[in-house]
């Protein structure tokens, strides 16, 4: 074999391969792969349906939804309270002084002071002697206390006094029965209120009777307040008399 028939040969077999590999060799094989079955077929007696070649269909699949990521929420923050500081002063303007015009005539002229007079040196101080104390004014004298006898005193108050005691009188049942009588004489000190400040008897030489004089006394006291006569005190004089009807 010659080297132009090798060269015939391998260009051949290169455009087979290249045939082969391209898009439409694949379908031309199937087209003739059937024709060839058929034929077979045919001449075996069987009659076969034909076999439709597969065909390969390309889907296209579409994307899937990307899924949206969704943050946390966040968690709330606590809000710090807020100091707020003092407020700062704040500085009054100060005032302008206003200018008033005014002509040369009316202005005022200032005459600066004249220097201080140096004055002469102190020498030591003599001490003054103090002043003599006066004497305190002489206190007034208390005015002596004045005693109101009896006489001195309303008639209608000194019967009040009287009936006040006899009312608290007791006969005592002792003397009573010894039929003893007798006349006890008192002397009452009262003050302006009645109140009774102190007494004294003149006995009757009859223990029991005396003893009952005081009781009566006792019991009586206080008395009414006195009128206002001006005295300190009062004494009144009176007699308890005890006698068997």
């Amino acid at each position: 074999m010659s080297s132009a028939t090798l060269s015939l040969n391998d260009a051949h077999q290169g455009n087979l391969a290249g045939w082969l590999r391209s898009p439409g060799a694949a379908g031309t094989m199937l087209v003739h792969g059937a024709a060839l079955l058929a034929i077979w077929s045919f001449s075996s007696g069987v009659v076969k349906p034909p076999v439709a070649p597969p065909v390969v269909e390309l889907i296209r699949l579409p994307p899937e939804p990307k899924k949206e990521l969704v943050p946390p929420k966040p968690e709330p923050v606590k809000e710090k309270p807020v100091q707020l500081a003092p407020p700062k002063p704040v500085a009054q303007p100060l005032p302008v002084p206003k200018t008033v015009e005014t002509s040369a005539d009316k202005a005022e002229t200032y005459t600066p002071p004249s220097p201080p007079v140096q004055a002469a040196p102190i020498g030591p101080a003599t001490p003054v002697a103090p002043a003599p104390a006066q004497p305190p004014a002489p206190t007034p004298p208390a005015p002596a206390p004045r005693q109101i006898a009896t006489e001195g005193i309303p008639t209608d108050y000194v019967n009040q006094v009287y009936a006040r005691i006899n009312s608290n009188t007791d006969y005592p049942r002792e003397a009573k029965m010894r039929r003893q009588q007798g006349k006890v004489g008192y002397r009452l000190t009262l003050n302006p209120q009645g109140v009774l400040i102190s007494f004294d008897i003149e006995s009757s030489g009859v223990e029991a009777l005396d003893e009952a004089a005081r009781d009566a006394i006792r019991r009586a006291a206080p008395f009414p307040r006195l009128p206002d006569l001006g005295g300190s005190s009062y004494l009144l004089a009176g007699n308890i008399v005890f006698k068997i009807n």
